[in-house]
């Protein structure tokens, strides 16, 4: 099957799940809920993690097919199709780029199984610039210790599996460059130093959540850090 064929395929997919989701899908944002029964089951139609590669588990599609997904599924439901390009694209493309064998095949346990992953960059003084950032990961015996605030992380409070950015300070304070730090965590039972000070109001898209995150000297491994090529020193190029 070529690539026409599978863009043709994977749309039929959507359309599919589109007129399924089509009854419900102002529910979502009446009551502020997360889809949680439309991720189920676009999970067992294999769309979350469709792009993954088959090594892992996923279907090794496209972006094109992905985004042929996603415009068939936001005719009926844009909250379930930021959850598709989400869990396809975005965080996940960067753990897949430039992730361990491990941190793949965690991330890709966890989307697999209907996890929306979230991409933490956004700052109350920074906005989307990372270049003016505020967040560090300090070097500690064993790993690295987040410190600062992120907002408006799509998926807060639901997310499991957090690709943090953040200014990577060394044992001694000195600046090493911006690194991306895995995160993977259980927000109804959230670790120490981690924490969801509050979730946006928001206008549209209500379903999904809107998150402030604190990491108030979160540990995270040193096998979580994320080292494209360059290291710290070319993470912003990285990040972009």
């Amino acid at each position: 099957m070529d690539r026409m064929d599978g863009v043709a395929a994977w749309r039929a997919v959507g359309r599919e799940l589109a007129q399924r989701f089509a009854p419900r899908a102002a529910t979502w944002d009446r009551e502020r809920r997360y889809c949680f029964e439309n991720v189920e089951e676009m999970r067992a139609a294999g769309v979350m993690g469709m792009t993954l590669p088959t090594a892992l588990g996923g279907k090794g599609a496209s972006f094109a097919e992905a985004c042929a997904v996603v415009e068939e599924v936001a005719k009926a439901c844009t909250l379930s199709s930021r959850i598709v390009v989400e869990a396809n694209m975005g965080g996940i493309a960067g753990v897949m780029a430039y992730g361990t064998p491990a941190q793949k095949a965690l991330a890709a346990e966890l989307v697999l199984a209907g996890d929306k992953p979230a991409i933490c960059i956004t700052e109350p003084g920074a906005g989307s610039a990372a270049t003016e950032m505020a967040t560090e990961a300090r070097k500690v015996a064993g790993g690295w210790r987040l410190h600062g605030t992120k907002c408006w992380i799509t998926g807060g409070g639901v997310s499991r599996l957090h690709l943090v950015f953040a200014r990577a300070v060394g044992a001694e304070g000195e600046s090493l460059g911006i690194g991306g730090f895995i995160v993977a965590l259980d927000p109804k039972d959230p670790p120490e130093g981690f924490r969801i000070a509050r979730h946006e109001r928001t206008l549209g898209l209500c379903g999904m959540p809107e998150a402030e995150l604190v990491f108030d000297g979160l540990f995270v491994p040193e096998d979580m850090v994320m080292d494209p090529p360059g290291g710290f020193a070319k993470g912003f190029g990285a990040l972009m």
